[in-house]
């Protein structure tokens, strides 16, 4: 992956950085986040609700360990733009609300960052009916000024730093990464990828 140029990116210096976390440390704790869950729910149905695009991984892995009969959904919201957070959620008006009333909900994300999505969701959900909702998330960044999210589960605990791989992207980009990685953005640099 290094040194060559995307043409999606003129312009732009993108710095993929340092593993955070490698690919055997996320399926480990992967597979042991799908026995805890699998314990919480033996003995009552919920629906799992990944959030696209960027749990898409972790769902597919957490899956490979749960019932067969577990019933998944998924919603596409949006609240980056590039590396910042937008501050509101796209895609909430997409919640089918005749497929989460009175169920138990696990919603499965790939990053607590601000909390905004989550606390957001967690809102329309109750809104249509759920009787529970809980989260699973792969990442949890440690930072001030989160809204009031506490996950069930939680896979890492991660610095307040932008990150890449297994789901998580920049604009698109990334996300089929095997671990996951720091990164960075220098407008001022020619639009080359480099990886450190």
């Amino acid at each position: 992956m290094s040194g060559f140029v995307d043409r999606r990116c003129v312009g732009t210096h993108y710095r993929i950085g340092r593993v955070l976390l490698t690919q055997q440390s996320i399926q480990k704790r992967v597979a042991e986040l799908s026995i805890e869950i699998r314990k919480e729910y033996r003995k009552k149905p919920f629906m799992i609700l990944g959030l696209l695009n960027g749990a898409l991984f972790f769902v597919a892995d957490l899956l490979r360990n749960l019932p067969l009969r577990t019933e998944v959904e998924f919603l596409q919201v949006k609240s980056y733009s590039g590396t910042s957070s937008r501050g509101y959620v796209q895609g909430l008006e997409l919640i089918d609300k005749t497929r989460v009333a009175s169920k138990h909900i696990l919603v499965i994300d790939d990053i607590l960052d601000t909390g905004l999505t989550l606390s957001t969701v967690r809102e329309e959900l109750y809104n249509a009916g759920a009787s529970a909702v809980e989260f699973c998330v792969l990442l949890r960044k440690k930072k001030e000024g989160q809204k009031a999210i506490e996950p069930k589960w939680i896979g890492f605990e991660i610095p307040d730093e932008f990150v890449v791989g297994y789901g998580l992207d920049f604009e698109g980009m990334f996300r089929a990464l095997k671990s996951i990685r720091s990164f960075s953005v220098n407008k001022e640099n020619g639009g080359h990828i480099v990886s450190s």
